[in-house]
C-alpha cells in the first residue's frame, strides 16, 4: 500500500509528464518537477511594501487576456503583476483560502531557476526557500498555466521588457539583501 506522501508524490510526477508532454507538443514551456509540499511552508511569501521607483510599468500584455482577479488555474487567481523592477516583474497569485504567493518572472538566458520556464521567462516562485522547499502541486499547476498564457504572448512582447529583465541568479549578485533575500 502507497503512503499518502508517496501517492501525491507519483500524482506530482504524472502532472509534470503530462505537463511536458504538452510542452514539447508547443514547445512553449518546460516544468522543473518539484514534489507536493507542506501548505503551511508554502505561505511565508509576505507581500514587500517596495516604495522604490520602477523602471517600466507593469507588462500586462505578458499575461493577456488575463488581468488583475482573473482565474489562472487550480484554485489560484492573477491577484497583481507588479511593473519591472530590480530585473524582474512580479505576478502575486492568491487563492480562497487567504494565501498569496509572488512568481518573480526573470528573464531565461539559457539557465533558468524557476519552477517553469518558457523560451524566454524564468518563473521563479519566491517562498524563501533558495529552490529546496517543495511546491503544493495546485500551485505550481497554476505557475504551469501562466507560463503557458506567457509563452503565447512572449514573442509579441516589447523588446524593452525583456531587456530589464534579468536572469535570476544576476538579479541575486546585484540585488539581493545581506541575508540572501529580494523584494
Amino acid at each position: 500500500m502507497l503512503s499518502r506522501r508517496a501517492l501525491i508524490g507519483k500524482a506530482a510526477v504524472g502532472a509534470a509528464a503530462t505537463l511536458a508532454l504538452g510542452a514539447a507538443a508547443t514547445g512553449v514551456a518546460r516544468a522543473v518537477q518539484t514534489p507536493a509540499g507542506d501548505p503551511e511552508r508554502d505561505g511565508r511569501n509576505a507581500l514587500p511594501a517596495d516604495a522604490e521607483a520602477t523602471s517600466l510599468p507593469p507588462p500586462w500584455e505578458l499575461v493577456s487576456p488575463l488581468v488583475a482577479g482573473s482565474m489562472v488555474g487550480h484554485g489560484w487567481r492573477l491577484v497583481d503583476l507588479g511593473p519591472v523592477h530590480h530585473g524582474a516583474c512580479v505576478a502575486t497569485l492568491a487563492n480562497a483560502r487567504g494565501r498569496a504567493h509572488r512568481v518573480h518572472v526573470c528573464r531565461n538566458a539559457g539557465t533558468p531557476h524557476g519552477l517553469i520556464y518558457t523560451r524566454r521567462l524564468d518563473l521563479v516562485v519566491m517562498n524563501e526557500g533558495r529552490g529546496e522547499l517543495p511546491t503544493e502541486e495546485g500551485f505550481g499547476q497554476a505557475v504551469a498555466e501562466l507560463a503557458h498564457v506567457m509563452a503565447a504572448n512572449e514573442a509579441r512582447l516589447p523588446a524593452a521588457v525583456v531587456a530589464e529583465l534579468l536572469p535570476h541568479a544576476e538579479r541575486l549578485e546585484r540585488f539581493a539583501a545581506a541575508d540572501g533575500t529580494l523584494r
